[in-house]
């Protein structure tokens, strides 16, 4: 049977592990974010000093449709549920189509006693690289042959995010110096000494904890090149529209990949 609610962990459904599971709610949650602020002087007010997304719970709760006497077999459902459930993964449903979010930690609820067949069960599954909801899917823009120029890409959402970037060396020479531009041209990633031989690419992009990478790859051969950024320390964007830019020793293609966020 197809629910109306339905929700995927790494791919695999809950409701396909067996047809007694009835999934009775998912609430795709809200960012915690923690601010700091600092009193003002005169006797009143405050100032906002800082703001920090911090983690994120989706709970999806569940029904098991079989009789209290069968209470083996409503066990056996349940275990089955908890190693569905116990692993990171991508979590999906269709109650947020088109997006996904990155489990790192999951709850889960007691089983209590399995005579009480009218039971619900509460699964959170908790982010906290990435406390938002992200298209699975990514809007590209590119520049090809510029050794100086931009882009402009739409970046979709409600939340802050990041952009992941390649820049490919395409002149049959090395490639010394690359800046990388976001936004504007005063907030910068710069590569001194990045020496991307020919057809070599300089690649910024997040694993699912949201923590940049920096490292240039040729036919699958990589090489950190994380020591050599300087200036911006990522490629933090809002939503909305974004220019991009690149200005390089050589000529080079720029590509630019953008999955947006919800809060």
């Amino acid at each position: 049977m197809i629910l109306s609610k339905r929700v995927a962990l790494g791919g695999d459904y809950l409701d396909e592990l067996d047809d007694s599971i009835v999934i009775r709610s998912v609430d795709p949650g809200v960012a915690h974010e923690s601010t700091g602020t600092v009193n003002r002087m005169g006797g009143w007010g405050s100032r906002l000093t800082n703001q920090h997304w911090e983690s994120r719970d989706v709970t999806v709760s569940f029904a098991i449709d079989i009789p209290k006497r069968e209470m083996a077999r409503r066990r056996e459902v349940f275990d089955a549920v908890v190693a569905w459930a116990n692993r990171k993964g991508w979590l999906t449903t269709n109650q947020m189509e088109g997006k996904r979010i990155w489990v790192d930690k999951t709850v889960i609820p007691g089983g209590g006693d399995m005579w009480n067949w009218t039971s619900e069960y509460a699964i959170t599954f908790r982010t906290f690289g990435v406390p938002f909801w992200q298209t699975k899917e990514s809007v590209e823009a590119r520049k090809d042959q510029t050794s100086k120029g931009s882009l402009t890409i739409e970046v979709g959402g409600t939340a802050p995010s990041t952009l992941d970037v390649t820049v490919e060396n395409i002149s049959g020479a090395e490639n010394t110096n690359i800046k990388i531009w976001v936004g504007s041209e005063d907030k910068t990633l710069e590569f001194k000494g990045a020496k991307l031989t020919a057809s070599e690419k300089l690649v910024l992009e997040h694993g699912t904890d949201g923590r940049l990478k920096v490292y240039a790859d040729k036919n699958g051969t990589k090489r950190n090149l994380y020591s050599l950024l300087r200036g911006l320390d990522d490629t933090y964007v809002d939503p909305g529209t974004v220019e991009v830019g690149v200005v390089s020793t050589r000529a080079v293609n720029l590509i630019v990949l953008s999955n947006a966020r919800w809060l």
